[in-house]
């Protein structure tokens, strides 16, 4: 663990802009650096990976995880995810558009389907980093009343892409 359990330092609360700040191929201090140790952690259920809170008091709701290309110190980020770090812009899914997208369509296809501003990406790893082979990529997608910042999803969808294109789909309570 990099914080102490009861810290609950709000400067290193992980945010959405941290969060993009956060490049591929950084070091694990570099991440530390931007997202601040004080509620990132890592070992046990979280491996090598560092595990950052977006709430000060431990809240795991809001989140990011970063995932590292080996144990070693000098290692690179190879993958990242986020809760509810992220907003859509402009969330406009329903279940007829969800209901048109349809696997092996590209990520372009899939984004002009359920609207650009629906979705923010959930997760990216890198299997092979620096190599683009075999990304996987994760949107989480959202109709217009389907996110909140309270936690609440109303109308969500999960969309699983493996290099540009989507390999699964998975949706809960769009209308």
């Amino acid at each position: 663990m990099l914080g102490s359990a009861g810290a609950s330092n709000a400067a290193g609360v992980m945010t959405g802009a941290k969060f993009t700040q956060i490049q591929f191929g950084m070091t694990r201090q570099q991440v530390l650096d931007i997202a601040g140790a004080e509620n990132c952690e890592t070992g046990g259920s979280f491996g090598d990976s560092i595990h950052c809170r977006g709430h000060a008091a431990g809240d795991y709701y809001a989140y990011a995880t970063f995932g590292f290309t080996s144990a070693a110190a000098d290692a690179k980020v190879d993958s990242k995810s986020q809760e509810k770090l992220l907003a859509p812009s402009a969330p406009t899914l329903t279940l007829a558009k969800f209901n048109q997208v349809t696997v092996g369509m590209t990520r372009a296809q899939v984004l002009a389907t359920v609207g650009q501003g629906s979705c923010t990406t959930w997760s990216e790893y890198y299997p092979a980093y620096p190599s683009t082979a075999g990304v996987t990529l994760s949107l989480s997608c959202f109709d217009v009343d389907g996110y909140s910042s309270t936690g609440f999803y109303r109308g969500s969808a999960h969309l699983w892409f493996t290099d540009g294109v989507l390999q699964g789909k998975r949706q809960w309570d769009l209308v």
